[in-house]
């Protein structure tokens, strides 16, 4: 009998779908709030608790900017709860695939094609809730007139970026439809080469239109810093010359930029006069390096977000160093971003963290392991450490794991007379294996950015991860012993015996199950990374209303979060892909590679100059921002050495040396999320220490874990076997 379905998703039904259905869950959530309905745990988004300054005056803002506010309120939310679609839509396909025989083309490619129309969407809200990340290196520590001038100098380069991208993505957009109703003549009517045949043309359109969404609220926060910025001028006390320099330059600055923008609107081939087009195209390759990681390094620590830093400098040489035209280059680039498969993960993996934790899933795994563990000495860091393994394995956030467990492992912790240090480090080293437990997102974007499998590099990571997980639970336990005061054992009262412990673990069946039956369909090759977050995030909302949580308000909660998350990462992702993508068509990966390979360095040497750099790296900058400048220069380079081993032990297969590498580099990124003083571990436990914790302290802590990384990292460079092992007995 044939069982087939043969089933393709209409075009007008796929558009009505993304029209309506966030119209009518406005209503439902709106309705539920007003019934008194309330939200349910935390919040898990990949962003600092606290990282915002208290600048200790907030912009009034003027009747615009409250209208621009609005609008990307409303925009926002609207493209956020087209989350709710894609767990029902892969269910749906993992479902036909295997139950009928009945694989699907256009079920990946709405889905894929949706949450690209949502990243760009979701710009200008993020930007509203601050949920771009920046570097505070100094801007945390200017005073408030100077923080203030710093944001009205540096915003120029976010301008450079949205207008350049506005302009160039109306192009792009208008090239891909009708020349009857637009002027585009290039692919009119382009269409997607599956069966499904989707155009392409209103998800180009979402190029203009996001960034359109983003300069109006870029205008709005620049109304605002004006506004602040003369606010605390009048309070200032003593010399205000350097605020008023950065001010004069940012204005000359934008005066110029107008000038530019005036000459590309009027000219083609020649320039107006006084015109800094291609005035550095005589420029080498290696000043264009010194000169274009420099102004990179100096506007970051400015305080202006990653994402417009790497973008606005990206479009500033590729018109300095080429020309005009070399500005199309920009949604180029950012459009297979928009439509890579892979990345759809990201999203999917973030809500199904966010309903779990709004779920109480959270609360509870920390309590049954605490009830299991508690009675050894340092019993209650030891089960922080395993309900984060645990937590990893369900979220693949670092935020999540470390600010969640802040919030609940701490005060426990400290209530029962544990050492701040031991406390805090517990849960700073513990947090971060969300970066080497599958399902990792920071493994999905390098296996996207390397080339490299993802699932390969999910069981590669597997072994490192709870190897690092029981070296740090053996690090506390020792501590406990050595000092029981330190970390003394669950009080004799508050232990259960054995039957209590098992009646605890049937309230975490659910979620075991759920984080069982993801990373097996991921191992066993039944299920994409994708299709598996999109099951897992099934699940999770089953999981949800199996613990009674799955209510409006709560869904809402968890659409809002995945948003500003993704936003965050798939924004920094598009700038900096234009920052580096430039800088490769230049030649920067072939001198790189060329500048270290002359040096003469032995392969292994090589390896741990990387590593040196990415630790740098990581003491100032985001992970994704580290990831998008340094694995296209890093990954050709390494692919190209041979690595025979060292101390005599095996060496690593030249087929899995990509694979290797992308472990190590997990591993080293587990490190900079801890290095002193500017590794973000270290500010999302700030974000949720008591007030008395200081930064010394929270530093101190972060010292013997990072010393336990750096010897997992060792032994990961040692034994490659820790590796390649599991991924060679999957894929052979």
């Amino acid at each position: 009998m044939n069982l087939e379905i043969n089933f393709v998703l209409p075009h007008w039904l796929y558009w009505s779908v993304l029209l309506l259905l966030p119209l009518a869950v406005m209503f439902f959530v709106d309705r539920s709030f007003r019934r008194g309905g309330t939200i349910d745990g935390g919040d898990t988004a990949e962003i600092p608790a606290g990282d915002a300054p208290d600048v200790g005056f907030q912009a009034p803002g003027n009747a615009l900017t409250r209208v621009i506010d609005r609008v990307s309120g409303f925009s926002g939310r609207y493209v956020a709860y087209w989350s709710l679609v894609a767990p029902f839509v892969f269910a749906y396909e993992v479902l036909l695939r295997y139950a009928f025989n009945s694989p699907t083309n256009w079920a990946h490619e709405s889905m894929t094609l949706m949450f690209g129309m949502q990243y760009l969407l979701a710009g200008a809200f993020a930007l509203r809730e601050g949920g771009h990340v920046r570097v505070d290196i100094l801007y945390m520590r200017a005073k408030p007139m100077n923080r203030a001038a710093l944001d009205l100098a540096t915003s120029i380069f976010f301008f450079i970026f949205t207008i350049a991208l506005l302009v160039t993505g109306w192009k792009f957009f208008s090239q891909s439809v009708s020349d009857k109703l637009f002027f585009g003549s290039s692919y009119s009517n382009e269409t997607s080469f599956t069966e499904w045949g989707i155009q392409f043309y209103p998800v180009k359109f979402m190029l203009f239109l996001g960034a359109l969404l983003l300069l109006l609220q870029g205008t709005a926060q620049l109304i605002k810093d004006f506004q602040a910025f003369r606010h605390h001028r009048r309070e200032h006390e003593g010399s205000s010359l350097f605020a008023n320099v950065l001010v004069a330059v940012g204005g000359v600055v934008a005066a110029w930029t107008l000038y530019e923008m005036v000459n590309i609107a009027v000219t083609d081939y020649e320039s107006l006069a006084f015109s800094l087009e291609a005035s550095l195209s005589s420029v080498g390759i290696g000043s264009l390096t010194l000169l274009m990681f420099g102004t990179l390094m100096v506007v970051l620590v400015a305080g202006l977000p990653l994402a417009f830093v790497t973008g606005g400098l990206g479009v500033a040489f590729l018109y300095l160093v080429g020309s005009q035209d070399m500005l199309n280059l920009m949604p180029s680039r950012i459009f297979p971003m928009m439509t890579n498969y892979q990345l759809s993960a990201i999203p999917l993996f973030i809500f199904m963290a966010s309903v779990l934790e709004k779920a109480g899933i959270i609360e509870e795994l920390f309590d049954v392991v605490y009830k299991w563990m508690g009675g050894l000495k340092a019993g209650l860091a030891i089960a922080t450490i395993i309900a984060s393994t645990l937590l990893a394995a369900m979220v693949g956030v670092i935020g999540a794991a470390v600010v969640t467990m802040g919030l609940i492992a701490l005060p426990a912790m400290l209530k029962r007379n544990y050492d701040p240090e031991i406390a805090i480090g517990s849960i700073m080293a513990g947090g971060t294996l969300g970066i080497l437990i599958p399902p990792s997102i920071l493994a999905i974007i390098y296996g996207v950015i390397a080339q490299q499998s993802v699932g390969e590099l999910y069981l590669g990571s597997l072994i490192p991860g709870l190897l690092l997980a029981g070296m740090y639970a053996f690090y506390v336990w020792f501590r406990g012993s050595l000092n029981p005061k330190m970390a003394p054992p669950m009080p004799v009262e508050d232990r259960v015996d054995m039957r209590e412990k098992l009646r605890l673990l049937r309230k975490m069946l659910a979620p075991i199950v759920l984080v069982t039956l993801v990373l097996g369909i991921i191992f066993t090759g039944i299920a994409t990374p994708v299709e598996a977050a999109g099951i897992g995030t099934f699940g999770a909302l089953i999981v949800a209303a199996m613990h009674k949580r799955l209510t409006w308000p709560n869904l809402h909660a968890a659409c809002m979060t995945t948003l500003v998350a993704t936003a965050m990462v798939m924004w920094i992702i598009f700038g900096a892909s234009i920052f580096v993508g430039f800088y490769i068509l230049q030649g920067g990966q072939t001198f790189v590679q060329e500048l270290i390979s002359g040096a003469g360095l032995s392969p292994y040497m090589v390896l741990a100059l990387m590593m040196v750099l990415l630790v740098a790296l990581g003491m100032f900058l985001d992970w994704v921002g580290i990831l998008l400048l340094a694995v296209p220069i890093f990954v050709p380079l390494i692919e190209g050495l041979t690595f025979d081993g060292l101390l005599g032990f095996p060496g690593v297969d030249p087929a899995k040396v990509s694979l290797w590498f992308g472990v190590i580099y997990l591993v080293n990124m587990q490190m900079s999320f801890l290095s002193p003083p500017f590794g973000y571990a270290l500010f999302y436990i700030k974000g949720v220490c008591p007030p008395h914790i200081t930064m010394a302290q929270i530093f101190r802590s972060s010292f013997p874990f990072l010393g336990i990384q750096a010897l997992g990292l060792l032994l990961v460079i040692l034994f490659p076997a820790l590796v390649t092992w599991l991924p060679g007995l999957a894929y052979g």
